[in-house]
């Protein structure tokens, strides 16, 4: 009789040792949100270096610490008292069923019926008062005002986005269900609007799933996706991705260009290309071609400058970024975008398209940047972008806000060189 028991306590123990190590964990991770911080990375060391965490431990831990950082503002007064912040840590995380392992823990040891977009609730707190969570300065950065609906969206974790890479064979979203959980599965659909974008639960094991060791699906945010979709003419010709990161819109851009166009891709981060490079492999495309040295000459139909930035518009994915950036980080950032962007415009092709993207909502490193640039260079005029999924451009771009297709937020803006 005794072993039950016995396990029972044991089991407890493990649970209170788990949220020890989460506390550690984030005691150290509070040393990284210094401005320029590889968050991410440092972060990865600090779990590489517990030496026995499994992928539960580290979606426990992760779904802890980021949640930490994206309600830091209410939970500084309790950190000294790591029970009670521990406590209130657990109840504002998403019900995923590694945080639900640790209710026993709490000091009534209920679990809590509150949707996940609403966990502020536990604090007693209202949606109004999410927006004390934000920078004091973001919201007069942006066009939109912040409503009820963005504020609910910001404190949630966005779903994975994928984008079909390869011609779909007519069972692919029953091939992405079979590796799923029922609720997971439930999830999982096409996007009504959207060309080739599917929709998963953000919890979906996709990194070793066959169709997307195949190619034949990418990782890639809705918001992104829809960029390329917003350009008033279809791509052609030879373009150049001249900030391509990882290569999520390289293949996107890519596909949209076949039979007969081509794409060139650069990024100065050679860990960003050697990914681009594995992603262009798996793609089998044969019209990328990827250069390890930044071009300075050439005629291109297209160049797309998805410009370094803030990254305000992935705050809700990336809450570090939110903690680590500053007014004064904004205005260093719109300096080098207008700088990326001028030494770009001389690769335009008479009667070509340049285009400018961001993934910040902030107007000082959009519509301010666009203006700058059109005033230095008489040569480009900007040309508005197609009225798709309900947008309109009226001369300065368009800014897609992560509420609105439930994903990161971006802007982008056009220019047609003159001949």
């Amino acid at each position: 009789m005794p072993k039950p028991l016995l396990n029972a306590g044991l089991k407890i123990h493990r649970l209170q040792n788990q949220r020890r190590i989460a506390y550690s964990l984030i005691e150290r991770s509070r040393t990284l949100l210094k401005p320029g911080s590889a968050f991410t990375r440092e972060l990865h060391e600090l779990f590489r270096k517990q030496g026995k965490f499994g992928s539960k431990d580290r979606r426990l831990y992760r779904e802890l610490i980021y949640t930490y950082l994206r309600y830091q503002p209410w939970l500084e007064s309790s950190y000294a008292n790591q029970d009670a912040f521990m406590d209130k840590l657990i109840c504002l995380s998403a019900p995923t069923d590694e945080i639900q392992s640790l209710y026993p823990t709490l000091q009534d040891r209920k679990p809590l019926e509150i949707p996940a977009d609403q966990r502020f609730l536990s604090l007693d707190r209202d949606v109004a008062d999410l927006e004390l969570l934000l920078p004091p300065w973001f919201s007069s950065h942006t066009e939109r005002a912040p409503t009820a609906k963005s504020l609910l969206t910001l404190v949630t974790r966005p779903p994975l986005w994928l984008r079909i890479q390869k011609d779909p064979k007519e069972d692919l979203l029953e091939r992405l269900k079979a590796n799923a959980t029922p609720a997971q599965a439930a999830q999982i659909a096409r996007h009504p609007l959207v060309p080739d974008c599917i929709h998963a639960p953000a919890d979906f094991p996709l990194a070793n799933h066959p169709s997307f060791l195949a190619g034949d699906v990418e990782i890639q945010d809705i918001s992104s996706q829809i960029l390329l979709h917003l350009l008033k003419d279809a791509p052609k010709g030879h373009w150049l991705d001249a900030c391509a990161g990882a290569g999520g819109k390289t293949l996107q851009l890519a596909n949209l260009l076949k039979p007969y166009g081509k794409v060139t891709a650069y990024d100065k981060r050679s860990s960003a290309l050697r990914e681009l490079q594995s992603r262009a492999k798996r793609s089998g495309l044969p019209n990328i071609s990827v250069l390890d040295q930044r071009p300075t000459t050439g005629a291109y139909d297209g160049v797309l400058v998805d410009a370094p930035c803030s990254g305000s518009g992935t705050w809700r994915r990336h809450p570090y970024l939110m903690r680590q950036t500053s007014e004064e980080t904004i205005f260093d950032y719109a300096k080098t975008q207008l700088a990326i962007l001028k030494s770009y415009a001389p690769l335009v092709a008479d009667g070509g398209i340049l285009v400018y993207s961001t993934c910040s909502l902030s107007r000082h490193e959009n519509e301010a940047v666009q203006e700058k640039f059109l005033a230095d260079y008489p040569d480009f005029r900007h040309q508005p972008l197609s009225p798709r999924f309900g947008y309109e451009d009226k001369g300065r771009g368009i800014t897609v806000y992560p509420e609105d297709h439930n994903g990161d937020g971006l802007y982008v803006a056009t220019f047609r060189k003159t001949n």
